[in-house]
Formats: structure tokens, sequence, C-alpha cells
């Protein structure tokens, strides 16, 4: 008889190069390391969203013993038909395998859990929290109030914050408060062996990017989205081109709704020939290795992935100074912050972390290994598997 805790994890979509992001690669990794002798493990992405990268996640997943499946394609004409046809396929695969625990990572799967909730077999349901902003469903008034205010606190049986600010901010909702359903910290984490191992490019044009081989590479990933501050970013690097002699190129890894209106803004700064697009990519760790600093240009952020999959890798890194972002960097110790959305400082910053990069100790280099280190996906990994433990004994 099998004794193991089923859980099911629920993301966005398979597509972790494009609208699954950060959060889907969090999620996968954690499926992952999650002990198979305790766990019975399935992942479920809401949507199929078309893209060639899903199969070969899911192809993955499944190869190693992970049961990864998508609920419904996506439909973007009908997105409300999209959302009940992903929780119609759910229901019925849980029908299929009943589950012990439903684990969101998701605005939209926090939903899907809520209505899963309603159904028979599925008694526990929790969410973990990745968004920095402070506030949920910032565009929408009525959902923030109905789902994140009032449904949220009283429905799901933990929340999960993944940094001390997201939980900060969970905590002051005024039903929260009042029925102490606290929110939990467990901070985001990565798959350390696929950075550490990585040896650093010195020529450049190794990269296959039509780079040169002495150029300075100032590199970031994320979603083309407004949160990650690409618009000031590349304010910044118009600026750093015009100041520096040297060599210079900026690399942005990712796609998003922005990359259009990026691409434009690139063209009308006349810097195209200094910053590429990359578009989604597969091998984020081989970039890595030609990058000379990572910047994280964010308005705002959960707790970032990137920056630690920069400092996993060895490469210096330069965030703004935001709430996610504090509590990854200690200035002059792992990385440097700088003042958000100010163009102006952030091109000051990366011209004199340029100029200076030959001189960059190699301590502060160590410090962020260090970081992201205590950030493994096998050390959280660990403490979900406590905190689904305590639910089971609960039963």
């Amino acid at each position: 008889m099998d004794n193991r805790l089923r859980v099911l994890q629920i993301i966005y979509s398979f597509d972790i190069e494009g609208s699954g992001g950060g959060v889907a690669r969090f999620a996968i990794a954690l499926s992952h390391a999650l002990d198979k002798d305790l766990f019975d493990v399935s992942i479920c992405g809401l949507w199929d969203t078309g893209k060639e990268t899903e199969s070969l996640h899911l192809n993955e997943l499944n190869s190693l013993g992970v049961k990864a499946f998508t609920a419904a394609s996506w439909d973007e004409k009908n997105p409300y038909l999209s959302l009940w046809k992903s929780y119609q396929g759910l229901r019925t695969s849980i029908k299929k395998s009943k589950v012990d625990i439903v684990h969101s990572h998701s605005e939209f799967s926090d939903i899907v859990s809520l209505m899963l909730k309603l159904y028979p077999g599925v008694p526990i349901i929790m969410r973990t929290l990745h968004n920095g902003y402070p506030i949920e469903w910032r565009k929408r008034y009525i959902r923030r109030v109905i789902l994140s205010y009032i449904l949220y606190p009283l429905l799901f049986s933990k929340e999960i914050g993944v940094a001390r600010h997201v939980v900060k901010n969970m905590d002051r909702r005024w039903l929260a408060k009042l029925s102490n359903h606290n929110a939990i910290l467990i901070h985001n984490a990565i798959n350390i062996g696929k950075f550490a191992i990585i040896d650093h490019i010195s020529d450049k044009s190794k990269l296959g990017l039509a780079i040169p081989n002495d150029a300075v590479v100032v590199g970031t990933i994320g979603r083309l989205r407004i949160e990650k501050g690409y618009e000031t970013l590349l304010e910044a690097a118009a600026k750093v081109i015009q100041q520096t002699e040297r060599s210079i190129k900026f690399i942005i890894i990712g796609t998003g709704e922005l990359a259009e209106t990026l691409i434009k803004q690139a063209q009308k700064l006349n810097i195209s020939d200094n910053v590429i697009f990359t578009g989604p990519r597969t091998d984020i760790e081989f970039l890595l290795s030609g990058m000379d600093l990572f910047v994280s240009s964010s308005y705002w952020e959960g707790f970032s992935t990137s920056v630690l999959e920069a400092m996993a890798a060895g490469v210096p890194v330069l965030a703004t100074d935001i709430p996610g972002n504090r509590e990854l960097v200690e200035p002059g110790i792992n990385g440097w912050l700088v003042t958000s959305r100010n163009p102006d400082a952030l091109a000051q910053e990366i011209i004199h972390r340029i100029n200076t990069r030959i001189k960059i100790k190699q301590e502060i280099i160590e410090q962020g290994r260090k970081v992201a280190f205590s950030h493994s996906i096998e050390s959280v990994a660990k403490q979900y598997q406590s905190l689904y433990e305590s639910f089971n004994k609960k039963k």
C-alpha cells in the first residue's frame, strides 16, 4: 500500500522561458527535490500555451518520476472559459488520482484551488505568494477585496510568503489579523547544481551573440514586464554607452508583453547595436558564464531567483534598493544596491563597476555564492516537507 502524501503543485504554465518565469522554475525544482519516498508529487500547468519548450519540460519531469500535465489549452480570446476548463481538467485528474494537498503558485491557480476546495476529496489547499508588489490584483480592486482580503484568509489552510515583506503585507489584511491566519516565511530557492559549476568565458565571442571577444557584458534575466524596470535599464544603458569608451554589450534575456515596446525604446535611444534581446533561452547558465555584471533593475520583487542564480554562478550583482532585493544583497559585502527608477544613478553605478571590475574583490563573489548556497532548493524543500507533514498529522 502506498502511504505517501499526495501533493499536487499548480503553476500558470510550463512555459518557463516565458509566461511561467521564475515561479514555474521554482515549483518545478521543488517537485524534483521533494522526497519521493515520502511524497507522491505531481505538478500541473493550468494551461498549455502552445510553446515548444513546454513539451520538453513536461517530458523531462515525467521521465524523472514527477507526474506533470496541463489542465487545458489557453484561449487568449476567452480567458474565463480557459479558467473554467482548467478547473474541469484538474477536477477530472483528481477524480482519477486523489490528492491530499493542493499547493498553488500563481494568481490564477489560487482561484482554481479555491474552486477545488469545494470538490470532495481535496481537504487541504495552500498557496505561495511570489509577487513582491504591496497588494495583489493591484488593477482589479473587486477581485482583491473578494479573493485576497476575504476568501484567501478564510479558505486556504496555509499561506506562504517568499520574503519577509511579502509575509508582512499578507498579515496586514484585516480578516487575516482577525482570524489569526498568519502567513509563514519560506524563501524562494534555486537548483544550485546548475549554476555552481559554471566556467566563466573570457572570450565573449564564444557566447554566439556577435559580441566582440574583449567586450564588457552586462546582463539581466526576467520576463519583459513593467515590474522588471527594463525601461529604466535601457535609459541607463544609453548613458553608460555615451559616457564610456569601452566595448560594452547589454544582454536582456527573456520574453513578455513589453518586448516590442522595449526594442523600440532601444532603437529610439540609438543603442540597438549595444543591446541584445535574446528572447526566451533554455541555456541561462551558459549565458551567465559570459557576464561581467548582473543588473536587477526591478521596481518590485518577491525574492528574486535570477539574482540568486547570478550569485550562484559567480557573477557580481547590482540590484535596485527594494525590499525583496534587500533580503539578498548586502551592499559592499555580496553585491551592491542602487536607487530604483533612477536611470542616472543606475548608469553611474554600472560605469563604476565596469571601471573597477578587475579590482572587484573575490570576496564579493564568494559571499554572493554563500547567499545562493543558503537558498538551495534542497534546504527549502525540507521546509515544505515539514509543512506538508504537519497538516497530514492533523488529519
